[in-house]
């Protein structure tokens, strides 16, 4: 936060206009200050390796299975749920990675509401964890 704070006398009023951090569903740690802040400063919030570099939740995994109920209630893939969960607000955007045609296409389908029972459900299986002083990065 202190560098967010430090930031806007150099950017000046609506200079911020994006916060590009990691943030992917094992880690929700910017939901404690950094994502709060920037929403009351009109900030973007932009996620970047949003399905964990590596580390997606595989199938048998409870977090899995939760994605994968989800999609397929909505005709969505788990990884199509867990965008939708990590931009389910106004001010988050994610940019997942992709080399293939058919990645890009399914992170493309941008479309996906999900339920307040549904984003709970989430919630628990991949819970945001107590608050970190220094936010990781990759």
């Amino acid at each position: 936060m202190a560098d967010l704070e430090a930031a806007l006398p150099y950017a000046g009023p609506g200079g911020l206009a994006c916060n590009q951090v990691l943030y992917h569903l094992w880690e929700r740690h910017i939901e404690h200050a950094v994502l709060p802040w920037c929403e009351s400063h009109d900030v973007a919030v932009t996620a970047y390796s949003p399905f964990g570099h590596g580390r997606f939740p595989e199938p048998g995994h409870r977090g899995w299975d939760v994605l994968a109920r989800i999609g397929q209630a909505h005709g969505a893939t788990p990884r199509q749920v867990a965008l939708a969960f990590l931009t389910r607000r106004p001010s988050l955007f994610a940019i997942p990675k992709s080399v293939t045609l058919e990645h890009t296409a399914e992170n493309a389908a941008g479309d996906l509401s999900l339920t307040a029972a549904e984003i709970n459900e989430i919630d628990a299986a991949f819970p945001a964890g107590p608050p970190k002083r220094v936010l990781p990065m990759l």
